[in-house]
């Protein structure tokens, strides 16, 4: 029996080991890595009627498991699948190599920086890949790629088999733009944009607190983004699937506050015909989030502060204790620390919160977030302005996002992309809204909040203008799937010619 066809039959075997695809794939990468530098193997699917990567299966030294991770991909990225040009297997000793590839390992398997892909076809439609991947570049080499040749369908036959177990199959031919519309708002809660660039150092803090208990308070200005910090914790931990329960401090009435937050028993007030849980119950085995958590007064910060000294709440009319397995996360703009000072926050519940504290820098300290941003904002816009085609921006326009002091941060980032959105009627954004003298400019974005734009808070700091277009290039591949020319490529995009597009990435060294 030859080499190639031994290889063949031990990884049929062993996929074919097990009726669960998590097993069948821990077998085989058990086989795979005595022949191949690979740290793990995945399966996912392509999602075309969703416009999405579904990560469906995973298997390193440390086990196999089934996954239900979705990655919204753009419609230029779609037609890049579909490609019948794409081939069969690619190794990319380097991740940036393919656009596609990028965007969805850095958000799956961020640590993965080598990639052999086998693409997977059934029913002559492309139903997705298996990746090898490595943690380190340059792992793959051409001979590897060559044992793989005949495995293209024992995999997309597993892969088939098990799927259809799971009722994918059959979802995949039946979603609807709501569904669409519902699973990407879900994804937007758990990717943190920004967690491999600007919030690098945050999302560290978060890995390092999200599998313990400890109470975190988390500080940063307002529209920074403490709510997504504080989901990315809870999805992180062992309470992942116990509620998330979002509290905001500041909106609740003095007189509301212990029924709100504790509950309250039939009869313990006119109007009161039923139990009724408070957010600490309703969050009890999962996590509470306490934002504006600098708004309570003092009062209440005393009933807080036996909450967490206890971990028993008392229901308003109550007498018996009510014990709570929770976790809290509480997040502020104030500085709590002065307000101790001042009297206005109690000493010993600050050191109570801070426990673990985390600080977000603001959007200006980390403006290298911000085309990340722009283009995960367009994307969840899309639907909204029922558009077909994600709107360009030119690279003076997003130098100008870039070097803008964002007084707003990310919140003020959204309502300037929306109104830029609501303006453009197609063409391309500009945003020279942003930079017109005289007073502070008002305006409304079609969300219903107002718009601060403050040119006098602009930042000096400039970044030279091949920068920027290399940057800007950069995005435009990534969007595309790395397609330069043709329907839907980054030239077209740019609305530049192809060559020139060529010439330009070479003279900045992206060819």
């Amino acid at each position: 029996m030859s080499t190639e066809l031994k290889f063949f039959y031990e990884v049929t075997q062993h996929l074919s080991g097990s009726l669960q695809l998590d097993k069948s794939l821990k077998h085989c990468f058990d086989y795979l890595v005595q022949h191949i530098p690979i740290d793990g193997i995945y399966i996912n699917l392509f999602m075309q009627e969703s416009q999405e990567i579904q990560m469906v299966a995973h298997a390193d030294r440390q086990g196999g498991q089934l996954l239900d991770r979705r990655i919204a991909l753009t419609p230029e990225m779609c037609d890049s699948l579909n490609d019948r040009e794409r081939p069969p297997i690619r190794i990319l000793n380097h991740i940036s190599m393919d656009g596609v590839s990028h965007h969805v390992l850095s958000q799956l398997i961020p640590g993965a920086k080598s990639l052999m892909l086998l693409r997977m076809q059934c029913d002559d439609f492309h139903l997705g890949v298996v990746g090898l991947y490595a943690n380190k570049e340059q792992s793959f080499r051409a001979r590897h790629a060559d044992l793989l040749q005949s495995l293209h369908q024992p995999f997309s036959m597993v892969t088939a088999f098990n799927l259809q177990g799971r009722n994918l199959l059959a979802e995949k031919a039946q979603l609807e733009a709501e569904n669409r519309s519902l699973r990407r708002s879900i994804d937007s809660r758990e990717d943190v944009i920004g967690a491999n660039s600007g919030l690098r150092q945050v999302m560290e803090q978060v890995e390092a607190i999200a599998p313990l208990d400890s109470t975190v308070l988390i500080n940063g200005e307002t529209g920074c983004g403490k709510e997504v910090i504080a989901n990315a914790i809870h999805t992180r931990s062992s309470r992942s699937n116990k509620p998330f329960v979002k509290v905001n401090c500041g909106a609740i009435p003095d007189s509301l506050i212990d029924s709100e937050l504790f509950g309250y028993e039939k009869g313990a007030f006119t109007g009161a015909e039923k139990r009724k849980q408070g957010y600490f119950e309703q969050a009890n085995g999962g996590t509470i989030f306490l934002d504006e958590l600098g708004e309570l007064p003092l009062s209440a910060q005393v009933r807080l502060l036996r909450v967490l000294q206890s971990r028993t709440i008392v229901r308003v009319g109550g007498i018996e204790p009510v014990e709570l397995d929770i976790r809290i996360v509480a997040a502020t703009h104030r500085d709590l620390q002065q307000m101790v000072k001042a009297g206005s926050f109690r000493e010993d519940l600050w050191y109570r919160l801070n426990v673990f504290p985390i600080a977000i820098p603001p959007l200006r300290h980390r403006r290298e977030d911000v085309p990340l941003l722009v283009h995960h904002l367009l994307e969840q816009f899309l639907t909204r302005f029922k558009l077909d085609r994600l709107p360009s921006i030119a690279p003076e326009q997003l130098a100008k996002l870039q070097n803008y002091a964002w007084p707003g941060n990310v919140r003020e980032l959204v309502n300037a992309v929306e109104r830029a959105m609501i303006q453009s009627r197609g063409a391309p954004l500009v945003f020279d809204f942003l930079s017109t003298g005289g007073e502070p400019e008002t305006g409304h974005s079609g969300g219903g909040e107002t718009v601060v734009i403050d040119p006098s808070r602009a930042s000096d700091h400039l970044v030279s203008l091949d920068t920027m277009t290399a940057k800007y290039i950069e995005h435009a591949l990534r969007i595309t799937g790395g397609k330069i020319h043709g329907s839907g490529g980054a030239a077209e995009r740019l609305e530049i010619h192809p060559n020139t597009l060529r010439s330009r990435m070479k003279k900045l060294g992206l060819m």
